[in-house]
């Protein structure tokens, strides 16, 4: 198959359509360390809780391609107070593309190796953040799985 030229790839992004929500398993999530205060806005690579459901803070560094130790003091899991906009995010394919691009040894920085391939992302654009919800951050101690009922 051809290579998409830039005009045809923003006609294809915009009109994508995420199958994303603010509740239920299509929650969009941002997930980080557990050390540190709230944050009130995040931007950066973000996934769908459904990808988190039953996993440990040490499963979810492994699946989404975090740093080796990321998320050794647990995790913090954001929920977002709206959804982003078309132009504040692009899709990133899934965590085995780290930055969205194939891993090369050569080439990548070896800090963030392929993740699960099942596992979609998006990236919100450098310089916007989202407001998230304080108050409903979720807090997983090493070993504590990922609730479902939280997504909920």
């Amino acid at each position: 198959m051809p290579r998409m030229h830039d005009w045809e790839r923003d006609i294809h992004e915009g009109v994508r359509v995420e199958n994303w929500s603010l509740q239920g398993p299509n929650r969009i999530v941002k997930v980080v360390p557990a050390a540190g205060l709230p944050a009130p806005t995040l931007g950066g690579y973000i996934t769908l809780g459904r990808f988190l459901i039953g996993k440990t803070p040490e499963q979810i560094e492994k699946g989404l391609g975090l740093p080796l130790g990321y998320l050794k003091t647990g995790a913090r899991v954001y929920s977002f107070k709206r959804l982003p906009m078309g132009y504040e995010y692009e899709y990133e394919m899934t965590a085995k593309f780290p930055d969205g691009l194939a891993f090369n040894p050569a080439h990548s920085d070896p800090r963030y190796q392929p993740g699960h391939p099942a596992v979609h992302q998006w990236r919100i654009k450098p310089g916007i953040q989202i407001p998230v919800d304080q108050s409903a951050c979720l807090e997983l101690n090493p070993g504590q799985r990922f609730p479902y009922s939280w997504l909920t």
